[in-house]
């Protein structure tokens, strides 16, 4: 059995001295599967379907568990693909621009269930069952799991500790 994993932060296992305590390691350990996770910090929406409807070829895969994040988080093309997030790097005028006046909650939102629609059906027409997650706790989209930081036990930042991943491959595991 092979497992997709894909999402931000949380699904790659920032702040673990560790990837072993990560929940898609712990969750491929319980299965007997191969893990294959393509996460990354700060990854938006827009990346995690790029990756895999255009990336990777998802009928090569039993289960995929796709993390999504925050609607706010972008990237554009200019040489490379490049991340943008509100609050964080944003740096230029353009991008204070953009934020301000063309980005709101309901471009987001709407882009958000576009996503969701998306990942679910590309994996549904390749025959390839999903759990699909999100650690935006302000969605309107209906999601398998809601990873909420309140809910699982975190170090300093926002990202879960060895015990919130523990916890986290506990529910994976239950609705998988």
């Amino acid at each position: 059995m092979k497992i997709y994993f894909d999402g931000d932060s949380w699904t790659k296992g920032v702040d673990l001295d560790d990837e072993s305590h990560r929940f898609s390691t712990i969750v491929s350990n319980k299965l007997g599967s191969e893990e294959y996770n393509i996460s990354k910090k700060g990854k938006s929406n827009n990346r995690i379907v790029r990756h895999l409807l255009l990336d990777n070829d998802i009928s090569q895969y039993d289960l995929a568990i796709i993390q999504m994040t925050f609607p706010n988080r972008m990237e554009y093309y200019n040489k490379k693909w490049r991340s943008i997030s509100i609050g964080k790097s944003v740096n230029s005028e353009f991008w204070k621009q953009y934020y301000k006046e063309i980005y709101n909650d309901t471009y987001g939102s709407t882009y958000e269930e576009i996503f969701a629609m998306s990942i679910r059906n590309h994996c549904k027409v390749n025959g390839v069952d999903l759990l699909l997650i999100t650690n935006n706790i302000e969605t309107d989209v209906k999601f398998d799991l809601q990873l909420q930081l309140s809910r699982y036990p975190h170090g300093d930042g926002s990202h879960p500790s060895r015990e919130g991943h523990r916890l986290i491959a506990d529910d994976l595991l239950r609705l998988i």
